[in-house]
C-alpha cells in the first residue's frame, strides 16, 4: 500500500509541476496584454530578454564544442562529438556511493549561474519589523534530453531565411521521439501528404553513410513520382479533404455553403407525422405559415441534403 501511495504521489506531483510550468510560461504573455489585470510591460520585457540572452549564451558555448541545430525560446538542439563526455562520475569516500552528473548540463548551468544569478534576492524574515535577508538566487537550470539517434531538419526554401520549429527526432532504438511542424501532425492537410511523410521519415535511419541514407529516401520519393508521372493518381474532390481530416472552420464553411446553395435562411421546429416529436428543419427564404405534409416531406429531404 505504501508503494502504491508513493507511485500515486509521483503522478500527482508530475501533474502539479506541469500545471505550474504552463502557468509560468504563459504568465509573461498575459502581463503584456493591455487588458490584463496585472499589466506590466516591464515584467514581460525582462522575462523575454533574459530568456533570449540565456539561449544566445548557450549557443555561443555549444558552438565551441559542437554544432547548434535548432534554437527555440526555451531550448537548444545541438550535435556534440561522440567522444565528448556525456556523464561524469565522482568517487566519494564511501566506496558504495557515487555521484553522477550530466557534464553538458552542468556546463550550461554554470554559464547560466555566472550571468543570471540575482545577488540581491530578499526574503522576508520578520513581518512585524519588515526585515529581510539578502542572498543570491538562481532558479534557472538547463535539463539535458537525449542523446538521440538522428534529427531531421528540412532545408530552407530561400537563402538566409531560417526554418523554426520544424523537425523530426528519432530515439536510439529507431522510434519517433518528437515531431514538430510537419503536415503529418496537422489537421486540415491532404491525406496524400500525410501518407507520403509517414513512409518517408523512417527511411532517414537506413544506411550507414549519408549516400546510403539518401538512396533509401530516394526509393520512396521516386516511387511516388513514378505514380504521379504514370497518371495513376486522380485528383480527389476538394483536393482529398473530407470530413475526417478537415478543420472545424472548414466544416462550418461547407455547412454554410450547402445552406446558401439551397437558399436556407432560417430554421424552424416542425412536428412530425407522429405528432409526438418535433424536428428542426431548414427553411428557404420566403417559406412561412402552416406547413403541409407535402411541404414537410420536401423540407425533410432538404434537411437531409444539407446535413448529408
Amino acid at each position: 500500500m505504501k508503494i502504491q501511495e508513493a507511485q500515486d504521489m509521483v503522478v500527482l506531483y508530475d501533474s502539479l509541476q506541469l500545471a505550474h510550468k504552463c502557468i509560468l510560461n504563459s504568465f509573461y504573455g498575459y502581463v503584456m496584454r493591455k487588458g490584463a489585470r496585472w499589466y506590466l510591460m516591464e515584467m514581460a520585457g525582462v522575462v523575454t530578454y533574459t530568456g533570449a540572452k540565456i539561449i544566445q549564451n548557450a549557443r555561443l558555448l555549444v558552438e565551441k564544442i559542437g554544432k547548434p541545430l535548432e534554437l527555440d525560446t526555451d531550448g537548444i538542439w545541438c550535435a556534440l562529438l561522440g567522444s565528448f563526455p556525456e556523464n561524469f562520475t565522482f568517487k566519494t569516500n564511501d566506496l558504495k556511493k557515487k555521484l553522477t552528473i550530466s557534464y553538458p548540463c552542468v556546463m550550461l548551468n554554470v554559464d547560466v549561474a555566472r550571468n543570471n544569478t540575482n545577488d540581491q534576492y530578499q526574503t522576508l524574515v520578520n513581518p512585524v519589523n519588515k526585515t529581510y535577508t539578502t542572498h543570491s538566487e538562481c532558479s534557472i537550470e538547463f535539463e539535458v534530453d537525449g542523446p538521440y539517434k538522428a534529427m531531421i531538419i528540412p532545408a530552407s526554401k530561400e537563402e538566409g531565411i531560417l526554418i523554426k520549429k520544424r523537425y523530426v527526432v528519432f530515439n536510439v532504438d529507431g522510434t519517433l521521439a518528437e515531431l514538430k511542424g510537419f503536415e503529418i501532425k496537422r489537421r486540415g492537410e491532404l491525406k496524400l501528404i500525410k501518407i507520403f511523410q509517414a513512409e518517408l521519415f523512417d527511411k532517414f535511419l537506413n544506411g550507414s553513410t549519408l549516400e546510403e541514407c539518401y538512396s533509401a529516401v530516394a526509393v520512396v520519393a521516386n516511387r511516388w513520382l513514378d505514380l504521379l508521372d504514370q497518371d495513376l493518381f486522380f485528383s480527389p474532390p476538394d483536393g482529398g479533404l473530407d470530413e475526417s481530416n478537415i478543420s472545424l472552420e472548414e466544416k462550418l464553411r461547407r455547412e454554410r455553403s450547402r445552406e446558401r446553395g439551397l437558399g436556407v435562411t432560417r430554421y424552424e421546429w416542425v412536428k412530425t407525422i407522429s405528432k409526438k416529436k418535433t424536428i428542426m428543419v431548414p427553411l428557404p427564404g420566403g417559406v412561412c405559415g402552416t406547413i403541409s405534409s407535402v411541404n414537410l416531406n420536401i423540407l425533410l429531404i432538404m434537411a437531409y441534403l444539407v446535413h448529408a
